[in-house]
């Protein structure tokens, strides 16, 4: 049961981390698209209430905490399925380095720009899930 359990998640991990590669590459923004038919970048269109509710606290974004979400989640999914016991530290230097890349690739994407916030976010998403697991395995 517990390795179909966990097939499972390295599909779901799967599907996850294409689906985020295709946000992360596609010129301009597809949930701008899918709302208002424009890729414009301009408008702050996904609605997190959680980003409403720390931007107010920290005010640098908002809507960077999506990417500390995003990368929490996409952390998790790896470090269970492909990054286990004896490649864990590969798993965490991995999601820092996809994170650090995909945000350096917005340079020179279309209708893409890069933010320091969201890469900061996309970081600590990934040190996030980091201290959550060393204080799982004490």
């Amino acid at each position: 049961m517990k390795n179909i359990i966990l097939k499972y998640i390295n599909y779901l991990y799967l599907f996850s981390l294409l689906v985020i590669l295709i946000f992360y590459l596609f010129p301009g923004d597809i949930v701008s698209y899918f709302m208002y038919k424009n890729f414009d970048t301009g408008h702050n269109s996904v609605q997190n209430p959680i980003a409403h509710a720390v931007y107010s606290i920290i005010n640098t974004g908002g809507y960077s905490i999506n990417h500390t979400l995003t990368f929490s989640y996409i952390t998790v999914g790896g470090l269970l399925t492909y990054f286990k016991e004896k490649n864990f530290y590969k798993g965490i230097f991995f999601f820092i380095f996809l994170s650090i890349l995909l945000e350096l690739i917005h340079l020179i994407i279309p209708n893409r720009a890069f933010e320091l916030n969201d890469l900061l976010a996309n970081i600590i998403g990934v040190l996030i899930i980091f201290l959550i697991f060393q204080i799982k395995k004490k």
